[in-house]
């Protein structure tokens, strides 16, 4: 839809440029898929796609004023409502932001673009506040509406929408956006890309210090589920269900369970291969990871696998953290 296009999701932008193509943008869009994978950026490259006057067909230059200012959230067509430093979009934010002003023409563009993100931050009234607008929008407007936990939506919002199911990104694909749109070097982002689940925030999250105190949180839970205390189990998974004042506790604790399968996939390789090493994505703590070969024999290390996804699964559907970390650290 741009150029450069977003990154993965093949998918999404084949359905989205079809649609731009054809003039069949629908009007009320949900865009649904884990944290941090691109899903808000691929709202404002449909902004740019609908509104670039250099547009050809279903692509945007990605280079004119147009183009830049939607990239910066600078754009007077494309409205962009989020939670800020609170923990809900309330009902007024709603009703200035969007309620108010969708009934107006474009101002410069040809398409009034409102995203909402996070969907799921919107207070109920706000939700009941939207209900008409989502059935009825105005004929050059669309709203998209972004959510890792669409499950937290009302019923009633979510069949007024499209839904758009986003998946994590590759490997190369997290680490590539690492270096293009955040000028990491390539060491640094394939390192942080291949623990990271797929999620460029969680990458983000991954550096210096603090991936070396989330690293050490984890590998502390991996080493303590081999206990056969039940309270050395859970005093590692309160360890790991804190989180930094800077980070939400869910995104925090979804870092450190992808650093736990890094570390069980790092302890399935050292037992199935005499050159074990060489696959190792934590090669500074192998000594640790040997010591600990004999507790997790191959069928504990799958299981132990499914156990860490199914946390991560239970995560991404809103479950309490320090639920999610003791289940882990009793399941592994």
């Amino acid at each position: 839809m741009t150029i450069p296009p977003p990154v993965g999701h093949a998918r999404v932008q084949a359905l989205l440029r079809q649609a731009v193509g054809q003039g069949r943008v629908p009007q009320t869009l949900l865009f649904a898929g884990p944290e941090g994978v691109g899903k808000h950026t691929m709202a404002r490259a449909l902004a740019q796609a609908l509104n670039c006057p250099s547009a050809k067909e279903d692509v945007a230059c990605g280079k004119c004023g147009v183009c830049v200012r939607i990239d910066k959230g600078q754009f007077s067509d494309v409205v962009e409502v989020d939670n800020g430093d609170i923990a809900s979009i309330s009902i007024k934010s709603i009703r200035e932001r969007v309620l108010d002003p969708i009934g107006y023409r474009p101002f410069e563009g040809r398409r009034r673009v409102f995203i909402i993100d996070p969907a799921d931050a919107l207070s109920v009234q706000a939700q009941d506040a939207l209900l008409k607008t989502l059935e009825e929008p105005p004929p050059a407007a669309i709203l998209i509406l972004i959510s890792a936990y669409p499950d937290a939506l009302r019923p009633t919002v979510l069949s007024r929408c499209r839904r758009v199911r986003f998946g994590v990104l590759a490997d190369t694909e997290v680490a590539q956006v690492l270096q293009s749109r955040h000028g990491i070097d390539a060491a640094s982002a394939q390192t942080c890309a291949a623990l990271a689940g797929g999620s460029v925030s969680r990458a983000l999250a991954l550096d210096g210090a603090e991936l070396e105190g989330d690293q050490a949180l984890a590998m502390d839970l991996v080493r303590k589920a081999t206990a056969p205390s039940l309270d050395a189990k859970l005093k590692a998974a309160a360890e790991l269900a804190k989180s930094p004042k800077h980070r939400r506790a869910r995104e925090s604790l979804g870092i450190r369970l992808a650093l736990v399968s890094s570390l069980l996939r790092d302890i399935g390789a050292l037992a199935a291969a005499t050159d074990g090493a060489a696959l190792l994505s934590n090669t500074e703590r192998e000594a640790d990871l040997r010591a600990l070969v004999r507790a997790y024999p191959p069928d504990r290390v799958v299981t132990a696998f499914g156990v860490v996804a199914r946390g991560q699964a239970a995560l991404d559907r809103n479950a309490s953290p320090k639920i999610v970390a003791d289940w882990v650290a009793v399941g592994i």
